[in-house]
């Protein structure tokens, strides 16, 4: 009696473990891996889905929402002034590249900080400080290019690169500012 009652139990633990793993709700815009003995087998979108116990797995969850990433960047421009450039880029995964940004990329933000640094360490010094205020889309604009190229390569879509913050150093700020003081003065 005391076996049956044992062997009782563990099948309605097994039952219950099978019922409860056997279900996947997925949210709104969002995405989830499923491998079947350790390998891909497909994409759940948002729902409620059936998986198979103890053979399919969640590999993992991605987000389809626009996500933003501020990168902050450190150079010299042209006359050698250090100046601290804020880049911030929004990006998401689209909906027929989940599997592709998945496997691919481990940390899509640091590929893409990595990115922004080498572009922007490439453009800001061609420039003088003056020039880099007026042309601060063309920075913009050279990060973006070369951002979706690259990313698309992993499943990633660049939806925009703004330049949101250009901040020399504190003694340019406070030379520049005596400058336009003795002009207004003048």
């Amino acid at each position: 009696m005391a076996v049956a009652l044992v062997v009782g139990a563990v099948v309605l633990v097994l039952v219950l473990f099978a019922v409860l793993t056997m279900f996947k709700l997925v949210h709104q815009q969002d995405s989830v891996v499923i491998e079947r003995l350790g390998r891909f087998n497909r994409i759940l979108g948002p729902g409620l889905h059936l998986k198979i116990p103890l053979l399919e797995r969640s590999a993992g969850r991605l987000s389809l929402r626009i996500q933003q990433l501020e990168v902050p960047v450190e150079t010299k421009t042209n006359d050698n002034v250090i100046v601290n450039v804020s880049i911030a880029v929004q990006y998401k995964v689209p909906p027929d590249n989940v599997e592709k940004a998945f496997y691919q990329l481990d940390d899509p933000e640091g590929q893409i900080e990595s990115y922004v640094l080498a572009s922007v360490r490439g453009e800001v010094p061609k420039m003088k400080l003056d020039d880099l205020y007026e042309n601060k889309d063309q920075v913009a604009g050279a990060v973006e290019v070369e951002l979706k190229e690259s990313m698309a390569a992993f499943g990633y879509q660049i939806v925009i690169a703004l330049v949101t913050d250009i901040s020399p150093d504190d003694k340019v700020k406070a030379a520049m500012n005596d400058i336009n003081a003795a002009v207004r003065e003048r």
